[in-house]
């Protein structure tokens, strides 16, 4: 990877796909509280960390269109959405995942006539986490079937969390899975590291945030079982580091 623009992005809140309404984001923020813990003995000020954050402020274009932006955010629900920010569209992309809650849906009419709204959501119990895709973005599954792997270097041991967001599905019942190989299956077979639950077609669009604790192998893919056709979906993951605010 190297340095890039801001183009060629993709955006979902719990399984809509607004990047095609999202006109900017104003702001992607992991703030980190502090602990002010400094000793009569010492001459500067002395800092644990306190509790960490996760904010995403995003602006859209009004659609009304089936499953975009008004149908994503208008209820204003009050259950947790999961964004989903992708820096691009091809396997091992930088992307940052959270669960939040939406706090407002404010909509204003430009003098030249556009018509436009902001939306600010904030962490609940889940500070922000800075993956890698895990799929070229938004991937389509026809049936049952497996992407292309991910080689991720090296095993590490301090687990792993992953986001699926799925879009459409035709039919069926679709169930994602992320499976593991210390040599992209040459001699150590895939073994499914954590399933994702089954999503019934009529469910969709959703999404689902997961995590494991453990050793995770060098090699990851994204495979789905079941009988169904023509499932859109998005899948992220994090490897897990002794560093971590909370361990896996």
């Amino acid at each position: 990877m190297a340095k890039k623009s801001g183009l060629g992005q993709e955006f979902y809140i719990h399984g809509y796909d607004l990047s095609g309404d999202v006109g900017s984001l104003d702001g992607v923020g992991a703030p980190r509280g502090t602990l002010d813990i400094t000793a009569i003995n010492k001459s500067a000020v002395e800092r644990l960390n306190g509790r960490s954050d996760a904010t995403l402020s995003f602006n859209t274009w009004f659609n009304d269109a089936t499953e975009q932006e008004h149908a994503a955010l208008s209820g204003l629900l009050t259950t947790d959405r999961i964004g989903l920010w992708a820096m691009g569209g091809s396997t091992g992309e930088a992307a940052c995942a959270f669960p939040a809650k939406q706090l407002d849906y404010d909509g204003s009419r430009g003098a030249d006539g556009s018509l436009a709204f902001t939306v600010n959501c904030a962490a609940d119990g889940v500070a922000a986490d800075w993956c890698a895709l895990l799929t070229d973005g938004q991937v389509t599954h026809s049936s049952a079937g497996s992407n292309t792997s991910r080689d991720d270097g090296a095993a590490t041991t301090a687990g792993m969390v992953a986001y699926l967001e799925i879009v459409d599905c035709d039919s069926g019942t679709p169930t994602v899975t992320i499976q593991e190989s210390s040599d992209n299956g040459a001699s150590d077979a895939w073994t499914n590291c954590m399933v994702f639950s089954s999503v019934g077609f009529a469910s969709t669009p959703t999404a689902e945030r997961s995590t494991m604790s453990g050793t995770v192998k060098r090699y990851l893919r994204v495979t789905t079982t079941g009988t169904f056709s023509n499932c859109d979906f998005i899948v992220a993951t994090r490897r897990g580091t002794a560093q971590d605010d909370v361990t896996l």
